[in-house]
């Protein structure tokens, strides 16, 4: 058990913990991010014409994306634990993975 002390200065007693999951949820959701905004700027700088393997890349970032809110989704049927991390990585990996279906429905248009 940790004492924690507010903003407020009161003293808050909690058992709570940053679960694991949620952690990696988070990290994954990073990565996730930083390969997509990778993705994109390589296909720009070959305007537009970068070949399967981008889409075969995006394809394989997706999926971690949906891997990755996954775990977060599951992290949150934990008891004492702190929602900060597996709700930044639940949000984060489903936007990742919307912009994803976005791009590859208007790719199909």
């Amino acid at each position: 058990m940790r004492i924690r002390i507010g903003r407020r200065r009161k003293i808050q007693f909690t058992d709570k913990k940053h679960p694991r999951q949620g952690i990696v949820s988070t990290v994954m959701a990073v990565a996730s991010f930083a390969s997509m905004c990778a993705l994109f700027v390589g296909s720009g700088r070959a305007k537009g014409n970068a070949g399967l393997s981008y889409g075969y890349l995006g394809i394989l970032n997706m999926i971690f994306s949906a891997v990755g809110f996954v775990v977060a989704f599951r992290c949150f049927k934990q008891d004492e634990i702190y929602l900060t991390t597996p709700t930044t990585g639940a949000v984060v990996n489903g936007l990742i993975i919307i912009t994803y279906l976005i791009l590859y429905i208007l790719g199909v248009l």
